[in-house]
């Protein structure tokens, strides 16, 4: 099925991942799809963005694209895994429902650890056996109609949806920003320009940014930078002077100062604490 994908916990745990290194699930690497991970039995503690979130039986973990994660080797635990891309849900459903499905997946406003009730238990198990089983001709939109019922539920579950309902508009201008700074972080790190690309002013824009996470617009900026390096210097063999043209300083000091500014250590001290 192109842009999903269902795999059993367990069984992928006790695949042989000795002879692929760094190449393996379990060392920390970039997302480029979404993951919904559900655990059925045990509990695990899984790191995201170098943050360590507890899941445990009848919960699930979201994962964003862009993430940086690491699947944990030291617990026991059963569930399942569904993987996909940002086209499978754009080919699955209509624009506005992807509208506020997209929100669960926005982790600078989201705890990404949810409690799912008996229902979406099972649709999880349905849609991992017509994965595995489905005999029929529209497998596809089965398994896509049983998975939208668990993220309809997800998204009902969060409780600063009505408030973003109600400022929708405020939303798409900061997922707009947001999604900017994803493209654009490299190239400036002055609000200003951010503000200029979405046709609107710096005071507007801070209001938006204020009102979705608490921090002006430079702090959101200046916190996805550095969460950027500490990806980098986390999930890659990059040296910082290679990291810092990546990133789009001028010099390797620079990033440094500007690192330490804000975690007060280097990079390379965060590195070696972050082995």
């Amino acid at each position: 099925m192109e842009g999903f994908e269902s795999i059993d916990l367990q069984e992928f745990s006790k695949r042989d991942w000795n002879n692929l290194e760094q190449n393996s699930p379990f060392y920390p690497h970039r997302l480029d799809f979404f993951i919904l991970l559900i655990i059925t039995k045990g509990s695990v503690r899984h790191k995201v963005d170098l943050k360590e979130f507890l899941v445990q039986e009848n919960e699930c973990l979201i994962i964003s694209p862009n993430q940086i994660h690491a699947l944990n080797t030291e617990s026991e635990y059963h569930g399942h895994m569904f993987l996909f891309t940002k086209e499978y849900l754009m080919n699955y459903f209509t624009p506005n429902t992807y509208f506020y499905i997209s929100q669960l997946f926005n982790y600078h406003l989201f705890n990404p650890v949810y409690q799912l009730d008996q229902c979406m238990m099972d649709y999880a198990g349905r849609v991992a056996s017509e994965y595995v089983y489905s005999p029929y001709v529209l497998k596809n939109q089965i398994i896509s109609s049983l998975f939208s019922i668990i993220l309809y539920k997800l998204n009902n579950r969060n409780l600063l949806l009505q408030s973003i309902q109600n400022s929708k508009q405020g939303f798409d201008l900061f997922e707009k920003f947001k999604n900017l700074i994803e493209e654009e972080y490299h190239n400036s790190r002055n609000v200003n320009d951010y503000a200029d690309k979405m046709n609107i002013s710096y005071k507007h824009l801070n209001e938006i940014s204020k009102r979705f996470t608490n921090r002006t617009a430079k702090e959101f900026l200046d916190d996805y930078i550095i969460l950027e390096i500490k990806r980098k210097l986390s999930s890659t063999s990059l040296s910082v002077k290679e990291i810092c043209f990546n990133i789009g300083f001028d010099e390797p000091t620079n990033l440094i100062k500007y690192f330490k500014k804000a975690t007060g250590i280097t990079p390379l001290e965060f590195r070696s604490q972050n082995k």
